[in-house]
């Protein structure tokens, strides 16, 4: 009875690790948070008469974090009594739970969980420092990150600007690649002359933040240097090609280049020049003198303007050609020559030292030496070279005369003259009217061959037919026009009436007039009853129903009116002695209905039907049998 007590008592102070007993452990209060530390403490109150191995405080986002969480661990002594430890790298404005924690071997217990949140963090904090090395086109600039705001930062640099006097990381930017808080950069690039704001930044996770704005003057510009003027290059009696390059505008950018050029001055210049404006910048340019005078000298040279005025690249003369009419200038014979129309064309050899500026033919009925003057001219282009042409509205019957010409800035020059006389066309011939095929009650296919379109031009063509007479024409019968053209030609003849005899010729029209191919005749079959009735196997066979089908070839030409099957116990049955079974629609081809009400253990025979208004046809009997 004495032992009892004491045990129990015993019992009770006892530290069991593996029912967590929270009397093992105590969390304490934190004592200090800033945005990214906190100091946390704890008390071991008893290690349960085993040897600590671990003790420490846990810590995560949610509210009952344990050893498999973030932690910080006591180090030396491992003992009972209080602890402090500090909790580091933490997120700012984050609300944080945390417990005291002790391992033994027979298990890790737990104190009561506490929170704190961290401090808000803000966009770092940084210093500007002042240009150096400013040049006309770079400066060294740099800055320092005081304080980081809480938040890792992920890039740093200098922004810069001519134009904003609060320039951002939108505007130009260098960045830096190191970790130090301390940087410098160089600006490269600038403008000469020009006023640059620029200040350091610093971006993180919550945002950028910039040190003051400093600003500076990149030196006065000067003018662009390595211009050199091209050599002049395609010649000719008005043009010629130039260019230039320049190499480096020396930080201020060239607004102007070109050539300036002068049959007068030997040294020409913006001032005392034509001027051919070719672009900004720097680099190799090129362009196109244009309305020279003829066998004249020229001076050019390359210019470029800068802020700071105009360089010049050396002067480089040429001069002008004087051209000659163009020469091997041929006509090529007429072809294809029709009532209405010929081909021709040309060669032009040679431009003579100018620019065939056009080119074509000329022609005439009246005039055996027709010209520009006295002719028809119709186009071929400009250049030398071959060239092809139409001749269109001609008259027929009519001769005509032609000649190629070319024009360069000398003139006119002509080739050879060519006469051809215009066809008078004939008929189309070799019409051709096949046999009709596919022929019903309300239509046959019809088809022909027209060959020849007798030298002029099929306007149209197509079937004539009658059922009246026997010379069907487009004036007297039906007609299917087909088309405009030579060659096959074919039609399914509709609207026919059923039984009757109808006639059918080719046709087609010309200038001419109109021409016809043999005669032929047919007669459109009669309506009958539907045809090719089937009636298939009966499927889906049960003790009181099954599925009937069949199929219809055709209705006979004649609208269905009913469809279906049926059926009795006797063979060939019909409407008048078996059972009826309709199948909605009227259309031909595969139908089928499952019908119910059969006897059991019976044998039944079924044919498929189909009726139009010219009588009943029946498919063959099937035989089935119900379980």
């Amino acid at each position: 009875m004495l032992i009892l007590p004491w045990t129990s008592c015993d019992d009770k102070d006892k530290f069991d690790f593996n029912q967590h007993n929270k009397v093992a452990i105590t969390t304490l209060q934190m004592t200090g948070v800033t945005k990214n530390d906190a100091t946390l403490n704890g008390r071991v109150n008893t290690n349960n008469g085993e040897t600590l191995t671990q003790v420490g405080i846990c810590y995560a986002t949610h509210q009952k974090p344990t050893v498999n969480n973030e932690k910080v661990l006591k180090t030396g002594d491992l003992d009972t009594g209080a602890f402090t430890l500090y909790a580091q790298n933490l997120k700012p404005a984050t609300t944080y739970y945390f417990r005291a924690f002790a391992t033994n071997k027979n298990g890790t217990a737990y104190g009561d969980p506490l929170s704190f949140t961290t401090q808000s963090g803000y966009v770092a904090k940084l210093e500007t420092q002042s240009a150096s090395s400013i040049t006309r086109i770079t400066a060294e600039l740099g800055g320092k990150i005081s304080d980081d705001g809480g938040y890792p930062v992920i890039s740093k640099g200098v922004c810069y600007s001519n134009v904003s006097s609060f320039p951002t990381i939108s505007n130009d930017k260098v960045s830096v690649d190191t970790q130090n808080t301390s940087f410098k950069v160089n600006l490269t690039k600038l403008r000469a002359g020009t006023i640059y704001y620029a200040r350091a930044y610093a971006t993180s996770s919550v945002g950028t933040g910039y040190g003051q704005v400093v600003s500076f003057t990149t030196l006065p510009p000067i003018v662009a240097s390595g211009i050199s003027t091209a050599a002049v290059s395609s010649v000719t009696y008005s043009s010629a090609s130039v260019g230039g390059t320049v190499l480096d505008d020396n930080g201020s950018t060239v607004t102007a280049r070109g050539i300036c050029y002068s049959n007068s001055n030997t040294t020409p210049s913006v001032s005392s020049g034509t001027i051919l404006n070719i672009g900004s910048g720097t680099g190799s340019f090129s362009g196109q003198l244009t309305g020279l005078v003829v066998n004249t000298n020229y001076y050019v040279r390359a210019f470029a303007t800068n802020s700071a005025g105009t360089a010049y690249g050396p002067v480089v003369s040429f001069k002008t050609s004087m051209p000659d009419l163009p020469s091997s200038v041929s006509t090529t014979t007429p072809y294809n020559v029709t009532m209405t129309s010929a081909y021709t064309g040309g060669y032009i050899g040679s431009a003579g030292g100018g620019t065939i500026s056009a080119k074509g033919v000329v022609y005439s009925s009246s005039n055996s030496l027709p010209s520009l003057t006295n002719g028809t001219r119709v186009s071929g282009g400009s250049g030398t070279g071959n060239f092809s042409l139409i001749l269109s509205g001609l008259q027929q019957n009519t001769t005509y005369y032609v000649r190629s010409y070319a024009t360069n800035e000398a003139g006119t020059a002509y080739g050879n003259v060519y006469t051809f006389k215009t066809l008078l066309p004939s008929l189309p011939s070799s019409l051709s009217t096949y046999g009709a095929v596919s022929i019903t009650p309300g239509s046959a296919y019809v088809s022909g061959y027209i060959g020849s379109a007798g030298g002029g031009i099929i306007s149209a063509s197509g079937i004539v037919y009658s059922s009246s007479t026997s010379n069907p024409t487009i004036g007297n019968s039906t007609s299917v026009t087909l088309g405009s053209s030579i060659g096959s030609i074919a039609a399914t003849l509709t609207g026919l009436s059923a039984g009757t005899s109808y006639y059918a010729r080719v046709y087609a029209t010309n200038e001419a007039g109109t021409a016809y191919g043999n005669l032929i005749s047919f007669t459109t079959t009669r309506y009958t009853a539907p045809t090719g009735v089937t009636t298939y196997q009966v499927g889906n066979t049960g003790s009181t129903y099954v599925t009937f089908s069949g199929d219809i070839a055709t209705d006979g030409g004649s609208t269905l009116t009913e469809r279906g099957f049926v059926y009795s116990t006797s063979s060939n049955p019909t409407l008048s002695s078996g059972t009826k079974t309709t199948v909605s629609g009227s259309s031909v081809g595969y139908f089928s209905k499952s019908v119910t009400g059969f006897n059991k253990y019976t044998t039944y025979y079924v044919r498929a039907y189909a009726t139009n208004a010219y009588g009943t046809t029946y498919g063959s009997s099937a035989a089935f049998y119900t379980y």
